[in-house]
């Protein structure tokens, strides 16, 4: 293997990446090589990621906190808090059981694990994220793609299938790269028609923002800790029985540490802030609104995806045009995020907005777009 010829096939490519140091976050600043920018790039959707957050260390159990358990949850690593969490979210959402893991990635490995080496068949969206991807090859599922979104093309693949069949029907609740909503009560409807069927949503880009407001009949249902709800980790909210059966299976939770124990209570302190406070996520989708308002003024073209998520995108037909448009946005004080292929097929530029900005922030956007173009 020869790794000079494989990273200079990446860079002819238009694919090659790096890493970039963050000097500073404020608010909506991010500083980088000592540049100030608007930041579009954070899935901190309602702004908690930089919440106030402190822990009274006069506290026996607080004090706890600063320690590390250093150990599988399986182990020795399964801290109180845990169960506190996972009881709160369960009770909230509308599950019989929760379960925290060390990322919305482990979340979605962990699910497909507990479904390895039996007779099933998954249906994936087109546009899944690559964690579900990901969980799908490495349990070596059986699959089938349905195009992005397309209920009946999923119908069609669901019917060549018999009963005794189990089948798992897996669709993101929003899409990561172009902001998108999955139709949940379709799908729903879609399951309950053919036996024998599982409806898994990753929430991961929806949790916590209101956006959808029909969870039920979901039978599994995973998300991200490290996005609206500001702190790090992930969790899969499922029956208590299929909780018992991943605490067996899941090879992201048997052999990962726990997660650092102030990690934890900066999760309960987040999580109890997301779940009473509706004014976030109501900002979050009139800012919405207003991309999808200015685009129309300033584009003269409707948006192609009204749904009012936080995730927005700029399309280009090849890698160098997007990536001179990034480095164009940089200049002027804004930063997006360019994703390419193997993320996207065609390159785009994603636009996260969060409870951080506000219109003036999209109208500047707009008005350095025009400037580029």
């Amino acid at each position: 293997m020869n790794l000079e010829q494989k990273l200079a096939k990446i860079k002819a490519q238009g694919h090659f990446r790096a890493l970039k140091p963050v000097e500073r976050l404020e608010g909506k600043w991010l500083t980088m090589n000592g540049q100030k920018l608007l930041n579009f790039t954070s899935n901190d959707y309602l702004g908690l990621g930089q919440a106030p957050f402190s822990l009274n260390v006069t506290d026996e159990k607080h004090l706890a906190a600063i320690e590390n358990l250093a150990s599988s949850r399986w182990v020795s690593g399964n801290a109180e808090i845990y169960e506190v969490i996972e009881t709160t979210m369960s009770q909230y959402f509308g599950f019989e059981a929760a379960l925290i893991t060390n990322s919305g990635y482990d979340a979605n490995l962990a699910v497909f694990q507990a479904f390895q080496d039996e007779s099933v068949v998954v249906f994936s969206d087109a546009e899944n994220h690559a964690s579900l991807i990901d969980g799908i090859r490495l349990s070596r599922m059986d699959k089938e793609i349905y195009r992005h979104r397309d209920v009946q093309h999923l119908e069609n693949l669901l019917a060549q299938y018999p009963k005794s069949k189990t089948k798992i029907i897996v669709t993101d609740s929003v899409f990561s790269t172009n902001g998108g909503l999955a139709d949940l009560q379709q799908l729903v409807q879609l399951k309950k028609h053919y036996p024998n069927t599982w409806l898994f949503v990753d929430d991961a880009h929806a949790f916590g923002l209101r956006l959808h407001s029909y969870y039920e009949d979901i039978d599994i249902l995973t998300t991200s800790l490290s996005k609206a709800v500001g702190a790090h980790g992930g969790a899969i909210l499922c029956s208590a029985l299929f909780k018992t059966v991943l605490i067996n299976t899941a090879r992201a939770l048997i052999y990962s540490s726990a997660l650092p124990l102030f990690n934890l209570y900066r999760i309960q302190n987040n999580l109890s802030l997301m779940l009473k406070d509706t004014e976030r996520s109501q900002k979050i989708q009139q800012l919405s609104q207003s991309f999808n308002e200015l685009h129309a003024e300033y584009t003269q073209k409707r948006y192609p995806e009204m749904a009012l998520s936080p995730i927005k995108q700029i399309p280009f037909t090849d890698n160098t045009k997007a990536a001179k448009a990034q480095e164009q946005l940089n200049a002027q004080g804004i930063l997006l995020s360019l994703f390419r292929y193997p993320t996207v097929q065609q390159p785009i530029l994603r636009i996260s907005l969060s409870w951080l900005h506000d219109k003036h922030d999209i109208e500047r956007l707009f008005e350095v777009m025009e400037q580029i173009q």
